[in-house]
């Protein structure tokens, strides 16, 4: 085939679908909520807001119980750009689109797609309370996957094609291995065979990405406990920390309180499974041994609402006073972490950057079906006959039901 000149715009098409082709976790989660993300000649720091299901409690008998209706928003805001920069000849331009592409769409889009996926899975990973697996130990059992999609169902997650998981490269070299294909269809086991890829089990997509991230337990210290009974919100007062003002838990720990147990947000049931909190940031012990800990999902009791029906019960009961913090790891060990995780859980927008004037050429292309959209842009050297060229992305996450995403420990 003979080589056509390549034009701006078939440059950024192209882009943009090795982009898309590239994403792994953002390829997984919704990422088109509204027109306003659409929008153009964003700005970094436009925010828009996400709305929330409202949800309701079933109440008894034939009397009408009339209850509050809250409606919850989660703002997205577009505070990330990036780009990648590099230049090509006049000569490259009459390349035929896939070896122009060999040669520098196909590292721009990596780079950015990684990017975007780094952003997304350290979001997703902070908000995750609800966990599985032992720090600084590989799953190496299907049971432990089974038991993350058992803590989306605890959660009233719907289980329907929108659940994934994504690993990091050293937990799939384990699930693979242990599992050796023997419950999967024919053509899933020459996909594990051939590749070394999971595909889909067990209700979930699979996906690999080395962008988990891996969290550092705190050094923690003493034997901590809850310090007085009936605290509610997401403040959790403890003590018995080592009796030295220094740093206990980092954020993203998770504990553990005996007693206090999952809640259905759907039907109000009690789990038998004790619900699993999150630190939201760094702890420090007081020189007396006690600490302050921010948690999330805060404390929300059943009974705690409008005529005694509280929809958004988060656990069974306050902790009692002397009970137990049970951290998930170790002090100082590292895990990395890959995700369980529902379509919902999560929020991605892009939007159209401007195209500014005065340039050699400019282009930019957006995905009428996902909102995604890149920009390029190229400035002529003419000493040199080079363009020097950027690629420009704009976006942002939000986390919109963080129930619906589990963290799996290794």
């Amino acid at each position: 085939m003979s080589n056509t000149l390549l034009t701006p715009q078939i440059i950024v098409n192209e882009l943009l679908r090795r982009f898309q082709n590239s994403l792994a976790f953002t390829g997984g989660i919704r990422h088109e909520y509204d027109g306003e993300y659409g929008q153009k000649g964003a700005k970094v720091g436009d925010t828009i807001n996400l709305r929330i299901p409202v949800r309701f409690g079933a109440a008894d008998g034939a009397t009408l119980v009339v209850q509050d209706v809250t409606e919850l928003k989660v703002p997205l805001q577009l505070n990330k750009q990036k780009h990648v920069g590099f230049s090509f000849t006049s000569k490259d331009l009459t390349l035929t689109v896939d070896r122009f592409g060999e040669r520098y769409l196909d590292s721009a889009a990596v780079a950015l797609a990684n990017q975007v996926d780094l952003d997304g899975l350290t979001a997703a990973s902070n908000a995750a309370f609800n966990a599985v697996g032992t720090p600084g130990a590989i799953p190496t059992a299907l049971k432990t996957y089974n038991y993350g999609s058992a803590l989306l169902d605890k959660s009233g997650c719907p289980f329907d094609e929108k659940r994934s998981t994504v690993i990091t490269p050293d937990m799939q070299v384990e699930i693979v291995d242990a599992l050796k294909g023997l419950f999967e269809s024919g053509k899933q086991i020459r996909s594990q065979y051939e590749k070394g890829r999971m595909g889909h089990a067990v209700g979930l997509d699979w996906k690999t990405d080395q962008n988990c991230i891996t969290h550092t337990y705190g050094p923690q210290g003493g034997v901590p406990v809850v310090n007085t009974a009936n605290q509610v919100g997401s403040t959790l007062l403890t003590r018995g920390w080592t009796t030295a003002a220094a740093s206990r838990l980092n954020a993203n720990d998770r504990f553990t309180i005996p007693g206090v147990y999952m809640v259905n947000p759907v039907s109000g049931a009690v789990s038998t499974t004790l619900q699993t909190f999150v630190v939201n940031a760094a702890v420090a012990s007081a020189a007396d041994g006690t600490a302050s800990i921010q948690i999330s999902p805060a404390i929300s009791l059943p009974g705690q609402g409008t005529n005694g029906i509280n929809p958004y019960a988060t656990v069974s009961n306050s902790p009692a006073d002397g009970a137990s913090i049970t951290v998930n790891g170790a002090a100082n060990v590292l895990s990395p972490t890959g995700l369980i995780y529902h379509r919902d859980s999560m929020a991605f927008a892009m939007a159209e950057l401007e195209l500014p004037q005065g340039v050699h050429f400019r282009a930019r292309q957006t995905d009428p079906d996902t909102g995604m959209s890149i920009r390029i842009v190229s400035m002529y050297d003419i000493v040199n006959d080079l363009f020097a060229t950027r690629c420009d992305i704009i976006y942002g996450f939000a986390v919109a039901l963080p129930q619906w995403l589990v963290a799996v420990q290794s």
